[in-house]
């Protein structure tokens, strides 16, 4: 792509997402020109109504008893003090290691504006992230992903946990990785001859956190996780320069669930009407088919209510609504839309909730703040307008209540903070390995300036090739748009002196 080329063609590529994200565009219009940091700021502010309150401390409860059975009774205590004080978690991630880019810069944006708070009730970055991607989605949730340096050019390698055979299966309820595949994975690191002091850094990340006897005890690859992230997190730092908050990566349809069991299958709620009452169907039907991340008829997309993962079923496989029944597309397998029947479904882990039904019970029934990615403002802001339609349809004005406060348009996840610099000039985008790998005690001090001086749009325009990419499948994608690069994006918007890199790659 030519130097004249290189304006019209990002100025085409950015309006292409926009025009696909208009959540997006309205975010860009209205904070655009503040700093990444006054922005974050912004996170602890949450709009709560008296029945919000009445209805938080089961949310709140469910979130500290799951964090006290993995991290101790104290965590937990320390985690629902802080949620009492500031009702919002992030829910931008998949559930996996916290290698994706856009992931592991929302993480630390949000470590950036925890440390300009100073508030010790401000502990923890409370991810609750969603475990029904497969393991072959773009963010990589299936092992580690990290930069290296070959003949002076930067590169991304990636590592699997486990086989190519596992790539089409959802990370919920997916089988702990074993003490083998992760010697195996060391043995593969070994093989590709990266530099001395990178392949002896990546070993003893292996044998410190992926090894270590607790998380090998651990049932599921998603509990393995909750407990590394939050190790690994604390080793993207010199311990002399680390942010004081520390990660918690909850799996957002364990909570859920939970919720579900605890609250509302039995009583009379509006999540239990949902569930139950008939006279919800076609309204869901009529205001929800077509939205992103819950359903559409016409594609055979998505799934109504909950996802199935059947007996000796290695996939998720798509539910639909016949009768009092879900019933997956063959028949093979069928809940009856009765508490008990769900309740022996959710133990068995045959069952886990839609993104559609998380926000249901999350945003718009405890309306917690969810931060999340530049996606999720968009759908999340839809099914918030068709969630008070349906139930305008009802005449449930107390869920209309509760969900008009509901917060759907805060992006946390898409701003690129962390950089590094390849040998040839320049800056990339890094993650969360690669502060490990090569961070050194000017790592996180740069990270916050870049938070203090950059603002959203300039932090945002690098990223528009990889939202490009999200938005428009391959089939559809101008190959001009395509071939935009951050560098370029860089470059042309004169962004070289702002975006700071906080480590240099060798």
């Amino acid at each position: 792509m030519s130097s004249d080329d290189e304006p019209d063609a990002f100025s085409q590529l950015t309006e292409a997402v926009l025009s696909k994200r208009p959540i997006l565009r309205e975010l860009m219009q209205k904070h655009g020109q503040k700093t990444l940091a006054e922005y974050a700021s912004l996170y602890i502010d949450v709009n709560l109504n008296p029945p919000i309150h009445q209805r938080q401390d089961e949310l709140i409860s469910t979130i500290r008893d799951d964090v006290a059975a993995r991290f101790g009774q104290t965590v937990g205590q320390q985690v629902a003090k802080q949620l009492e004080r500031y009702y919002f978690v992030s829910t931008s991630d998949h559930h996996g290691p916290i290698v994706d880019f856009s992931f592991s810069n929302a993480n630390l944006l949000a470590a950036v504006s925890h440390a300009t708070h100073q508030d010790p009730d401000l502990a923890y970055i409370i991810v609750l992230a969603c475990s029904s991607i497969s393991f072959r989605n773009i963010s990589f949730p299936r092992g580690l992903a990290y930069h290296v340096v070959q003949d002076g050019v930067s590169d991304i390698e990636r590592v699997s946990f486990f086989p190519a055979s596992a790539r089409s299966c959802p990370v919920f309820n997916f089988r702990a990785y074993t003490a083998n595949e992760i010697e195996q994975v060391k043995k593969t690191i070994y093989k590709k001859q990266h530099q001395s002091d990178v392949t002896e850094k990546l070993i003893a990340l292996l044998d410190e956190v992926y090894l270590d006897p607790t998380v090998l005890a651990c049932p599921t690859f998603t509990d393995q996780v909750t407990l590394t992230n939050a190790a690994i997190w604390r080793k993207f730092f010199l311990p002399h320069t680390q942010p004081t908050a520390e990660l918690l990566s909850l799996e957002q349809e364990t909570i859920v669930t939970q919720l579900l069991l605890r609250y509302h299958l039995d009583q009379d709620t509006n999540i239990n009407h949902i569930l139950f009452d008939p006279t919800y169907e076609p309204l869901i039907r009529q205001y929800f088919d077509g939205i992103m991340g819950a359903f559409s008829t016409a594609e055979h997309s998505g799934s109504y209510l909950f996802w199935a993962l059947p007996p000796q079923s290695k996939y998720r496989q798509q539910l639909w609504k016949k009768g009092n029944t879900l019933t997956t597309d063959d028949g093979s397998y069928h809940v009856a839309l009765t508490p008990d029947a769900l309740r022996a479904a959710f133990e068995r882990k045959e069952i886990f909730p839609t993104t559609m039904l998380d926000f249901f019970v999350l945003s718009f029934y405890y309306g917690l703040k969810c931060l999340g990615g530049f996606n999720q403002i968009n759908y999340l802001t839809h099914m918030k307008n068709a969630y008070i339609r349906m139930n305008v349809d009802r005449m449930n004005y107390r869920s209309i209540e509760v969900c008009a406060r509901a917060q759907t348009k805060e992006m946390s996840d898409g701003y690129l903070i962390a950089y590094g610099q390849p040998p040839a000039g320049g800056v990339v985008p890094v993650n969360g390995i690669d502060l490990y790998l090569y961070g050194d005690n000017q790592t996180w001090p740069k990270i916050q300036e870049v938070a203090n001086t950059v603002t959203i749009n300039n932090s945002l325009y690098p990223a528009m090739p990889e939202f490009y990419r999200y938005v428009y499948t391959e089939q559809e994608r101008d190959p001009v748009l395509a071939a935009v690069t951050p560098e370029q994006i860089v470059i042309q918007n004169q962004l070289q002196t702002k975006l700071k890199a906080c480590l240099q790659l060798h």
